[in-house]
């Protein structure tokens, strides 16, 4: 094993982000992941090792008995879903019981440049009698975040 004496080259800024959001992205696909238009696609400036984290602050309303709503979240590089990126959070209630959660990940990947990343969600169990969304705002904010790592592995 050798290891390089030049200096790694400098990469100017080491992190972006998304902005505070506010929205209400009402999930209308079971079992699909759709985009999260609201969300803004974050740009990868250079290529590299990236430390790539999100939130998701999703939103549940049960009205019928015993039913039962789960939302997956997971990030997209360009066109494909980023494996290890996956959350779900869910819920199993009585009649006119509620619940919200913020989900999300943090974890290591190897990025081209300018790749783009995105958020994505689908409902699983939901009915006529129950709703889910993923929001953002002063309650629970929703975003991405990329801190850069590395030049690569």
């Amino acid at each position: 094993m050798t290891t390089p004496t030049s200096p790694a080259l400098a990469q100017g800024g080491s992190w972006t982000q998304t902005g505070p959001l506010t929205f209400n992205h009402v999930l209308t696909t079971d079992s699909v992941y759709e985009k999260i238009s609201e969300v803004p696609a974050l740009t990868i400036p250079y290529a590299g090792v990236w430390e790539i984290a999100y939130n998701a602050h999703t939103n549940f309303a049960l009205i019928a008995s015993g039913g039962l709503l789960l939302i997956h979240t997971a990030l997209y590089n360009n066109a494909g879903i980023m494996p290890g990126s996956e959350a779900v959070t869910g819920i199993q209630s009585a009649a006119g019981f509620g619940f919200q959660a913020t989900a999300g990940q943090t974890f290591l990947y190897a990025f081209a440049a300018p790749d783009k990343v995105m958020l994505y969600g689908y409902r699983n169990g939901a009915t006529a009698t129950a709703g889910a969304a993923i929001s953002s705002g002063d309650d629970g904010r929703t975003g991405i975040m990329a801190h850069w790592v590395s030049p690569g592995f």
